[in-house]
């Protein structure tokens, strides 16, 4: 299948510009759209619940601040990122939402290999429960 549409998803840790090269790459290999994705989670389900994620400044200053790291890392990419997207919610309800709105047909996922990402892991989510091809990039911190 040539891919159209390839986004890559981050939590805007250190690993964003490394997983954006893989997706560059496999986006000037097709001649597709690139795009970057933010969402936040923080802010739903059990992570409201708990008190995570509170902040003290406005959502406008929020989404402000995030448009401009993932700027930042655009800036960083060998290929023409189309878009960044932010967006807030839980995290393949959102996915599938801006899928369907944007038009993206590959999802590119970081997973790290730890203890802690083998206990909660967004790509074992995203791979029951995305409507689009996910392709999971392994991430070893040695």
């Amino acid at each position: 299948m040539a891919y159209q549409h390839i986004v890559v998803a981050t939590d805007l840790s250190e690993d964003a510009e490394f997983l954006l090269g893989k997706g560059a790459r496999l986006a000037a290999a097709l001649n597709a759209k690139l795009s970057l994705i933010y969402i936040d989670i923080h802010r739903t389900g059990y992570y409201a619940e708990l008190g995570v994620g509170e902040y003290n400044y406005t959502d406008r200053t929020f989404s402000e601040r995030v448009k401009n790291m993932l700027n930042a890392i655009r800036g960083q990419s060998s290929y023409p990122v189309e878009e960044v997207i932010v967006s807030r919610g839980e995290l393949t309800q959102e996915l599938n939402r801006a899928a369907k709105e944007k038009g993206f047909d590959l999802v590119i996922f970081g997973h790290h290999h730890d203890v802690w990402s083998r206990l909660v892991s967004s790509a074992r989510q995203a791979i029951n429960d995305l409507n689009v091809d996910l392709l999971v990039i392994p991430i070893d911190k040695k």
